[in-house]
């Protein structure tokens, strides 16, 4: 088998393509319109890329090149006439009398380092930014993200200038910042650390949506928020939940609510967590109304992550849904 790299801009129709290569097996060599992208797609974007592919094939078939393929995400994309590889050296390649397939790994990477900044009012700011969907008029400068995330102005401007490095924001000549909003997701997903604090684990014979209704009828103040797998469903409808994940500010009067320990997580299906980053609590507050009562969100992006880290195929699809949001909030 022998891999070359054609020279030149390759352009069809409404498509440009990445790359394109020519991969002979046999003797046989077929052309490959490749697609690289910083991320894999949600399996519910699929159908969004089909448009994309079919402008590819005049070019060649179509190939997409990313990060990391999951075994599933695999199959899904192979089923959408995708071929795909990896960085981590699994790929299935198809074309006329041509077929190679490779799983060399089923984990996806684990970030060398984290290059987004962390520490005071970093989340909070990058938060803030991933959520913005105003006008030019009313991007944010650094003292009202400052404001936002309860930091001081020198501590905003260092975060925004460690963001810019990134090209992950742009300063604009009126002194404001432009995030590049899906790019700041995406790296915020992958190298979020975590919430923090403490974490218990319950069970109830409820479901975990009355157990979101109920403490919000007992907790008229609000000091909590509201996440996976409730809260996703509550903002995009996509399943029947199967566990509620419950940030607390304080400690929530859960006494009456029929709740019992749990002897770990693979137990539970209620997770209270007190975090140590309290921008897991959206500034403006986000609620959603269920049956006459103020449900309390926590933040979107906060939800997608607790989505991810649940884990299971249905989940991440609730995610790619809850992503497009976020991303279409105006």
């Amino acid at each position: 088998m022998s891999v070359s790299v054609l020279a030149g801009e390759h352009r069809a129709s409404e498509a440009i393509v990445d790359a394109v290569v020519e991969i002979s097996a046999d003797g046989l060599p077929v052309r490959f319109a490749v697609e690289e992208k910083l991320r894999a797609p949600y399996p519910n974007e699929l159908g969004h890329l089909d448009h994309h592919r079919r402008n590819l094939e005049p070019i060649g078939h179509p190939l997409l090149v990313v990060p990391y393929v999951s075994m599933p995400l695999g199959h899904a994309l192979t089923e959408a006439g995708w071929s795909w590889a990896d960085h981590q050296g699994n790929y299935d390649i198809r074309g006329p009398g041509i077929r190679l397939s490779q799983r060399r790994t089923n984990s996806p990477p684990k970030p060398d380092r984290r290059l987004l900044p962390a520490g005071s009012g970093s989340w909070a700011i990058i938060r803030y930014l991933v959520a913005f969907s105003g006008g030019e008029a009313e991007e944010p400068n650094a003292t009202a993200l400052a404001n936002q995330a309860r930091v001081s102005q020198p501590r905003a401007s260092q975060v925004l200038g460690a963001l810019a490095q990134l090209d992950l924001v742009q300063r604009t000549r009126r002194g404001r910042w432009r995030p590049d909003r899906p790019a700041l997701l995406d790296r915020f997903l992958n190298e979020y650390p975590g919430p923090g604090g403490t974490e218990h684990y319950l069970y109830s014979l409820d479901q975990p949506s009355a157990i979101a209704v109920s403490l919000a009828r007992r907790d008229a103040a609000h000091s909590f928020a509201i996440s996976a797998d409730v809260g996703p469903d509550l903002v995009a409808p996509w399943r029947r939940p199967s566990v509620v994940i419950i940030y607390a500010a304080v400690d929530l009067p859960i006494d009456g609510l029929g709740l019992t320990n749990a002897q770990g997580i693979a137990d539970a299906n209620v997770i209270v967590r007190q975090p140590r980053d309290r921008s897991v609590f959206p500034t403006p507050s986000l609620v959603a109304q269920v049956d006459g009562v103020e449900v309390p969100l926590a933040d979107p992006t906060q939800m997608i992550w607790d989505l991810e880290d649940l884990g299971g195929d249905d989940r991440l699809e609730a995610a790619g849904e809850l992503r497009q949001w976020i991303l279409a909030r105006h």
